[in-house]
């Protein structure tokens, strides 16, 4: 069952933060996949993780002046590079450095906040020799040699699923199952380490015919251990919200959903970070999330050392400026009017009585909202409490046309990045949808 703090909260922040940041190649672990870099040289560059900057507190403070009210932490990529001292035979920055468990204390800040404590996991792990030899087709000898290569796999591993049907071979059934098994004792592992866990963020499930995660058995034993943990989408049919990434969806996913979404143009910190998204454009695309009913989860990427880019957390700050000058609109609202009734995005609060209607594009002089029936009883800009002059103009009340409603903009008024309005009506929304009508008498 979907736990109504997720749908509330509307903010969240992502942290991409693993061994990637060393080689500053930027995609995260996928240089692996693509042959930029062998597995050998990547687990070498572990010993330059030292996170000898890394103040989880710190961290915890700028996710809090975001506004953000969750924030999920990279637990392992791809790359199978573990955050914490896992027991499971598998890679990890504390056996490799000496560091401690790295996760734990980022956990505790959040949680001394009452900030939501979400974990990504990618289902897919490159090191994992059972889980490789079944997506290469390949011996686990031959994929260890793979490793040691500067090897494009993601060539291979479509070549050889194109070339033949392995489903039947026992041998690759029973790495399949130590796979899982080694999956659900990772998985356990975060699940158990760190208190209640509010959001499991799963990622990139590599498969082939044949060879089935059980994401149903998956979603029973997170609930075995947390019941009221959510789970994203990346879990077949089996999670609880949709994650559109990179790009805001022009019209809104079926039920709750979440924009993932980068503050420049990599998820990992790569050293020259460019094309960095402005305060305004961030907020913007907050605005029209909102709109649609929806989370932002906003990423940022930390180097080797801990540190958060400079101009990552300025954006991250600035964007906190405006939630809280704007918190009644953000949160707890939900999804406005559909398409079509204003030039603007629209949320409304949950008794459906009030529409927040954010100026993303401003106006010359006046904004408008057509096809609202009930009478609106104020208008006014939300922070400043300023009222803004409105009149209803056209439509034919008599024959249930309600016309359009015209909001005077005070140029004066505006806020630096986006200005949002708070409409009051006299009871629960009512939308006119018809195709208009000919008036015969007036």
């Amino acid at each position: 069952m979907m736990q109504e703090w997720f749908n509330d909260a509307k903010l969240g922040i992502f942290i991409h933060w693993g061994v990637y940041a060393v080689g500053r190649r930027g995609k995260e672990s996928w240089p692996l996949f693509r042959a930029q870099v062998s597995y050998k040289q990547y687990l070498k560059e572990m010993e330059a993780f030292d996170a000898s900057n890394y103040d989880p507190e710190a961290w915890a403070d700028l996710v809090e002046k975001s506004g953000a009210q969750y924030s999920v932490l990279t637990t392992k990529h791809h790359d199978g590079v573990a955050l914490w001292p896992t027991q499971a035979d598998g890679p990890s920055i504390p056996a490799a450095t000496g560091l401690p468990d790295l996760i734990a204390p980022y956990m505790d800040a959040l949680e001394k906040r009452g900030i939501r404590k979400g974990l990504y996991f990618s289902h897919t792990d490159w090191y994992n020799l059972d889980h490789m030899s079944v997506l290469l087709g390949q011996t686990p000898e031959e994929v260890r040699a793979l490793q040691d290569e500067d090897t494009a796999w993601g060539e291979i591993k479509d070549a050889d699923i194109a070339a033949r049907d392995i489903s039947d071979d026992p041998d690759k059934q029973a790495a399949w199952q130590r796979f899982l098994d080694f999956h659900r004792q990772q998985l356990g592992e975060i699940l158990t380490n760190y208190g209640d866990i509010d959001l499991i963020w799963f990622d990139v499930m590599m498969g082939r015919p044949g060879f089935d995660y059980k994401t149903a058995e998956i979603r029973d034993f997170i609930h075995g251990i947390h019941d009221k943990t959510v789970i994203n989408s990346r879990l077949g049919e089996h999670g609880d919200y949709e994650t559109p990434e990179q790009f805001i969806p022009v019209y809104p996913p079926k039920g709750p959903w979440e924009l993932c979404i980068t503050t420049n143009n990599t998820w990992s910190y790569t050293g020259r970070e460019e094309d960095y998204k402005t305060p305004s454009e961030v907020i913007t695309m907050f605005c029209e999330c909102l709109g649609m009913g929806g989370n932002m989860l906003l990423n940022i990427g930390p180097d080797e050392y801990g540190n958060v880019p400079e101009q990552q957390a300025a954006l991250l700050e600035t964007l906190g400026g405006w939630t809280r000058k704007h918190a009644e609109a953000i949160y707890g609202t939900v999804r406005g009017l559909p398409h079509g009734y204003t030039y603007n995005f629209t949320s409304m609060n949950k008794e459906r009585d009030t529409i927040y209607l954010y100026l993303t594009h401003v106006p010359r002089e006046a904004t408008s909202i057509k096809g609202i029936h009930n009478d609106v009883t104020n208008v006014s800009i939300v922070g400043s409490g300023k009222a803004c002059s409105h009149k209803r103009v056209g439509g034919a009340r008599w024959l249930n046309v309600p016309g359009t409603l015209w909001i005077d903009i005070d140029p004066d008024a505006l806020d630096e990045h986006v200005t949002v309005l708070k409409i009051e009506l006299d009871g629960p929304l009512n939308l006119y949808g018809g195709e208009g009508v000919e008036i015969d008498a007036n």
